[in-house]
C-alpha cells in the first residue's frame, strides 16, 4: 500500500470513528436531556394541585373571619348557630393541615400553622352572650398573612421548574 492511499484509508476511518462517536453523544445527550427535563404536564398537574390545596385551607378561616365580622351585630339567639358553624369551619380547617404539611414548604408549614392557632385562639372567644360590640380587631384578611407565604412558595417552584424566564415575566406583570 502506497503513502497516498494509507493516508486515505485512515482518514477515511478517522471520519467514520468521529462520525459514530457524533451520534453516539448526540444520543446520549439526548436520552439524558430527557431525563432531566421534567414532565411539564406532570409538573403543572402537582402545581395546580399544590394552589387548589392551598386555597382549600384558606376557605375555612375566611368563613371564620365572616362570622367573626358579623358577631357583634347578631343577638344572643343567632348567635348560637354561628358559634357552631365557626367550630365546623376549625375542626375542617385542622383536618386540611395535614394536606398542607404534605404539600408545602417550610414557611407554608408555619404560616398554616400560625393560621390555624389564631383561628382557634378566636373561635374560643365567641361568646353568645357578650354585650353587642366589637371582640377583636377586625379580622379582615385572616388567611392572608398563609395566602402570601403560599403564593411565594408556588413562584419559586416555578422558578425551578422554569428559570429566571418565570421570575422575569412575573415581575413584569406587576
Amino acid at each position: 500500500m502506497d503513502a497516498i492511499a494509507a493516508f486515505a484509508a485512515a482518514l477515511t476511518v478517522t471520519a467514520a470513528g468521529a462520525a459514530v462517536v457524533h451520534y453516539a453523544v448526540r444520543a446520549g445527550a439526548s436520552a439524558v436531556r430527557e431525563q432531566i427535563a421534567p414532565d411539564t404536564e406532570e409538573w403543572k398537574r402537582s402545581h395546580n394541585r399544590r394552589r387548589d390545596t392551598f386555597a382549600e385551607f384558606a376557605a375555612p378561616a375566611e368563613q371564620i373571619g365572616h362570622i367573626l365580622e358579623t358577631w357583634p351585630a347578631l343577638s344572643p339567639l343567632a348567635r348560637q348557630p354561628q358559634r357552631k358553624a365557626a367550630y365546623g369551619h376549625l375542626k375542617t380547617l385542622e383536618r386540611r393541615q395535614g394536606l398542607i404539611l404534605l404539600e408545602g414548604g417550610p414557611d407554608v408549614r408555619a404560616a398554616a400553622q400560625q393560621l390555624l392557632d389564631e383561628c382557634t385562639r378566636l373561635v374560643r372567644r365567641l361568646d353568645p352572650y357578650a354585650p353587642p360590640g366589637p371582640i377583636d380587631a377586625t379580622p379582615r384578611g385572616l388567611a392572608m398573612p398563609f395566602l402570601r407565604a403560599c403564593r411565594e412558595y408556588l413562584e419559586a417552584e416555578s422558578e425551578r421548574h422554569f428559570g429566571l424566564q418565570v421570575r422575569r415575566r412575573l415581575t413584569a406583570l406587576r
